[in-house]
């Protein structure tokens, strides 16, 4: 191997010493514990909450955010138009999270397991990222392991761009059935939004995962030389 392509290797061994890359690692340090903490506490809030409202049930209540399609139509309050200029139709619509305060128990159930679901995949990320920054601390950044480790996060990425979907239309179903909104003029529905970015930065990982796995190869050459 040239001269040039071992003062490459040896250049980006010595950013795996940068001081950024340590904190970095303290920080995938603490989330690692903070996301298992809380996928931990959860349930047991859940039981808590769960005795409370049965204990009492006018009392109890939570916000839970729905991503929702929504649609206000003003002419069906009195006056709701009457000054209005410029406008067509007198309906808007649109798509947002709504926070919806609910004491149903079925939908605080659903919120939690979806939650959950997102926390232990995060928690997934989070582990592997932390025992590759480990690895650069250590001064090995060229393994296989490494290459499979971007890998795993790719395919958690995409996983989650196409569960997420999936959740957000049948989770804000179950807990919108379990929310009475007896308004005129007011309809919500559940929704769903597919992350584009999130399935695109999952191909990128995985890619770079590849060519993680190319340079892992030539650093093993190039030890076996020296």
């Amino acid at each position: 191997m040239s001269v040039m392509s071992n003062r490459r290797f040896h250049n980006m061994l010595a950013t795996t010493h940068n001081p950024l890359t340590r904190v970095v690692k303290r920080i995938l340090d603490f989330f690692r514990i903070f996301v298992f903490i809380v996928l931990i506490l959860a349930p047991v809030v859940v039981i808590v909450m769960t005795i409370g409202q049965s204990s009492q049930p006018e009392s109890w209540g939570i916000d839970i955010g729905v991503f929702s399609r929504f649609v206000i139509d003003f002419s069906a309050f009195a006056g709701g138009v009457a000054e209005s200029t410029g406008v067509r139709e007198p309906i808007i619509s649109g798509l947002s999270v709504i926070n919806l305060d609910t004491s149903s128990l079925k939908a605080f159930y659903v919120f939690v397991a979806i939650s959950e679901i997102g926390g232990m995949i995060v928690l997934y990320c989070v582990i592997q990222m932390r025992a590759l920054f480990a690895s650069l601390v250590g001064g090995t950044p060229f393994t296989p392991e490494n290459s499979g480790r971007i890998r795993k996060v790719g395919f958690a990425v995409i996983f989650g761009a196409v569960v997420s979907p999936l959740m957000q239309y049948f989770g804000g179903r179950a807990m919108l059935a379990e929310y009475s909104l007896n308004v005129p003029g007011i309809q919500l529905s559940p929704a769903f939004e597919l992350p584009i970015a999130g399935i695109f930065i999952g191909l990128v990982l995985i890619v770079l995962s590849g060519v993680l796995n190319e340079a892992a190869g030539i650093y093993k050459t190039q030890q076996l030389t020296i």
